[in-house]
């Protein structure tokens, strides 16, 4: 499968500011209590509580950027083997994507869900006729999932892919972010599907 050409450095610096900001609020809390430690602790003198205070938002800020930073990697490794399209977009809980089939032909629907249902990460499957399929999908390694669906359109030769995350997924480098991305990429390198537009979120 053919890397996504469409990935730009502009995008890529977007999403890295996205994860930097997740990971920097999921990380605040620690930061936080350690300034207040810091401030309760009567034996500081002023320079040194300065110096501490101005150490703790460094490691802060870094420790936080280089989170992002693997989570960037995950998420462009993700993309760049099923050829989504990649942008700040890809953290959301919900991710809706256009997709065609990259061997279109007679039968392409039956072959598209046969792939789809005979994955392991797949369960709770339920089809709607010829048109719609209804599932859960595992992500990760654990049991976390996320819903999905899959309504095809015959005459456009499109599937319309539509997936929510779930409270409690870990997310891509444990940004509790980007799990429905990430299976997006999955089910689309799974079923052969490619991306010509990715749909509003």
């Amino acid at each position: 499968m053919k890397a996504n050409p469409r990935t730009t450095r502009e995008a890529l610096t977007r999403l890295l500011l996205a994860c930097w900001g997740t990971a920097a609020g999921q990380c605040f809390p620690l930061a936080a209590t350690k300034m207040v430690i810091d401030l309760l602790d009567d034996d500081l003198t002023w320079p040194a509580l300065g110096g501490g205070i101005a150490g703790t938002v460094l490691v802060w800020a870094v420790g936080s950027l280089v989170v992002a930073a693997v989570a960037v990697l995950l998420l462009r490794r993700r993309a760049r083997t099923s050829g989504l399209l990649l942008s700040e977009r890809a953290l959301g809980k919900r991710q809706r994507h256009l997709l065609r089939p990259m061997l279109p032909g007679a039968g392409w629907r039956e072959r598209v869900r046969e792939e789809l249902t005979s994955s392991q990460r797949v369960f709770l499957v339920a089809e709607k006729g010829d048109e719609e399929i209804h599932f859960r999908w595992r992500p990760g390694r654990g049991d976390g999932s996320v819903w999905g669906s899959m309504t095809f359109d015959a005459t456009a030769g499109t599937v319309l892919l539509d997936l929510r995350e779930q409270e409690g997924l870990m997310g891509v480098a444990g940004l509790r972010r980007g799990s429905a991305f990430a299976a997006a990429c999955q089910i689309a390198r799974l079923t052969a599907l490619e991306s010509p537009v990715t749909a509003p979120a």
